[in-house]
């Protein structure tokens, strides 16, 4: 029986080989089975939001193939098990520190190749698969995730984090929304201080 963790690992590890694909045919062959799976959703009991979590893929490439299910189901795909794995594999967390409470997460990753920057983002779902979904051709080396901070509000954080680290001129200029030059330390200070300034209002 198809499993809600399952049937986002398969969609995400679907979506992050289409972006490390190359050529059209193996970009199509991902977009089916990223379809498959957004497809299977609603007879899975899940709705196609809650497989995807709202991550950004190719809609339009995607939307084209959801009317051909009979070319759908001969994308073999990866089972669930298998997709957990080979994810939990492209983000290397041997060092991650987590703190806070609630069923939404900021977390903070980057490369062994740029130790000074940090990517600070935002998931209500899964941190590996919403890294390993961001994960393209162009990406350095293997990301490595430093930082989770569970919270019940992560857009509140996440922009909070966001301007106070702009306000001190960290941010990366032409590297993104969310690259900062920083570090984990200072990104758990600037949540401890909001934190505590919060509980005495």
């Amino acid at each position: 029986m198809a499993t809600l963790p399952g049937q986002r690992a398969q969609f995400t590890w679907s979506l992050n080989q289409y972006n490390l694909a190359e050529d059209p045919e193996n970009r199509a062959y991902f977009a089916k089975s990223m379809a498959k799976y957004i497809a299977a959703a609603p007879a899975n009991g899940f709705t196609p939001e809650q497989v995807t979590q709202g991550q950004p893929y190719p809609k339009a490439e995607v939307t084209q193939y959801l009317t051909n299910y009979a070319e759908l189901d001969q994308t073999s795909g990866i089972t669930e098990g298998q997709a957990i794995e080979q994810l939990a594999e492209t983000v290397d967390t041997s060092d991650v520190l987590k703190i806070g409470e609630g069923n939404r997460v900021v977390y903070a990753y980057g490369y062994q190749c740029a130790p000074d920057r940090l990517k600070i983002g935002l998931t209500e779902g899964d941190t590996l698969q919403r890294i390993a979904a961001q994960i393209a051709t162009s990406t350095p080396d293997k990301p490595i995730l430093k930082l989770e901070i569970r919270t019940h509000d992560c857009s509140s954080l996440e922009k909070a984090i966001h301007a106070i680290l702009k306000y001190r001129g960290l941010k990366v200029e032409g590297g993104g929304k969310e690259w900062f030059r920083t570090t984990r330390e200072e990104i758990v200070k600037i949540y401890e201080t909001a934190s505590q300034n919060i509980q005495q209002l």
